[in-house]
């Protein structure tokens, strides 16, 4: 069964959203539905959008990626109109997702990333004559979706109505939100579309795929790992060192968020060095990425990770537009020498290998947890 983070619409968290979870819920899934308005609902779309505008649509998807932050990256992440900000964004954006469910709104993949991600199926439904929906430009995003990725799937429903699948708001329709509902559930079971997991929610390398599929394969898998590894825990967790070592999984976090600049945006793209590696002495402390991870908190970790992983798969994807793994990074070392993509990618695995192992011995003496 799927575990999902459900993010409500403009008006709220209301009984209708509640209801569509609870059905959700029956078939055997485990949902979350954060409450981005503090327990504020609105009677009307028009109420509750002067409401999001107060606060700010950038601060609502701030307040959904913190809303994950808890969670193990393994999740469906879904959401209403406004809410399919949040879940689009995290789904495009957070290391082992499984899935994107968007009802009534959909942005284009460039507003999160460079492309939407391999192994991440996803659904986008919306009416066919909804203004907000045909209007806004999101009927376009989802069929660039649809073009751009054999994932991605657009169901397009008869009529006008915005949110029409909240049974407690004006503009429900019964029917379509009935077969709304049965394609949900059909994308939720089907485990061969989805990607596959092991016990851990680690998505299992393909068996039989060509050279660069089984090397990115067995990256986000690695990566999987170490995001298992670092889940659940809080400040202290994360500040836990074993015997006479001063690894920390927090260090490790900041360590690979670095990690993952230097190879994939620095070397491989030949672009400068996002925040906040591009202010750091590195001469002053050739450690800085290990000693400064105490004085950040675990969202805040986790989330610089998360966003080195995304930009990093960006890297890849825009690289592999033109040409193979073979071909040199567009910086190369001192000597003259440029590593091939292959060889950058042979080196992630085995950084993250090699870090999994501390970090299994690190998250043992906190709270006894192992695993391979």
């Amino acid at each position: 069964m799927a575990e999902i983070v459900l993010f409500h619409h403009a008006c709220g968290l209301t009984p209708g959203i509640v209801a569509f979870a609870d059905g959700l819920r029956a078939a055997g899934h485990t949902v979350h539905t954060p409450d981005l308005y503090e327990g504020r609902t609105f009677g009307t779309l028009e109420e509750g959008v002067a409401h999001a505008g107060e606060i700010g649509f950038g601060e609502l998807r701030e307040r959904g990626v913190r809303a994950a932050e808890g969670l193990r990256p393994e999740v469906v992440y879904a959401g209403f109109s406004i809410g399919a900000m949040p879940a689009q964004r995290l789904a495009q954006t957070r290391a082992g997702a499984r899935g994107a469910l968007l009802f009534d709104a959909c942005v284009p993949v460039t507003e999160f990333s460079a492309a939407w991600p391999a192994g991440v199926p996803v659904q986008v439904h919306a009416m066919d004559a909804d203004p907000f929906f045909t209007e806004d430009g999101d009927i376009d995003a989802a069929r660039a979706l649809v073009a751009g990725t054999g994932e991605a799937e657009l169901f397009l429903y008869p009529g006008e109505r915005h949110i029409f699948a909240d049974s407690s708001l004006d503009s429900y329709d019964k029917a379509a939100a009935e077969l709304l509902g049965e394609r949900v559930r059909a994308f939720l079971a089907d485990e061969e579309r989805m990607a596959q997991v092991d016990e851990h929610g680690r998505p299992e390398p393909p068996v039989a795929a060509g050279e660069t599929a089984t090397l990115l394969g067995f990256l986000d898998f690695q990566r999987a790992t170490f995001a298992w590894k670092c889940a659940d825990l809080d400040a202290a967790g994360l500040d836990v060192s074993v015997a006479a070592s001063s690894m920390t999984l927090g260090g490790m976090l900041k360590h690979l968020a670095y990690v993952e600049d230097h190879w994939f945006t620095r070397m491989l793209a030949d672009a400068p060095y996002p925040a906040p590696w591009d202010t750091v002495d590195w001469a002053a402390d050739a450690d800085w990425d290990w000693h400064s991870a105490a004085g950040d908190t675990p969202g805040e970790l986790r989330a610089l990770w998360d966003a080195s992983v995304a930009r990093s798969r960006d890297r890849v994807a825009e690289a592999l537009r033109d040409g193979g793994p073979g071909q040199p990074a567009r910086r190369g070392w001192r000597d003259g020498r440029s590593p091939s993509l292959r060889w950058i990618l042979c080196h992630m695995i085995e950084e993250y290998a090699r870090h999994n192992g501390h970090a299994d011995l690190v998250r043992e003496s906190v709270d006894g947890r192992t695993g391979e």
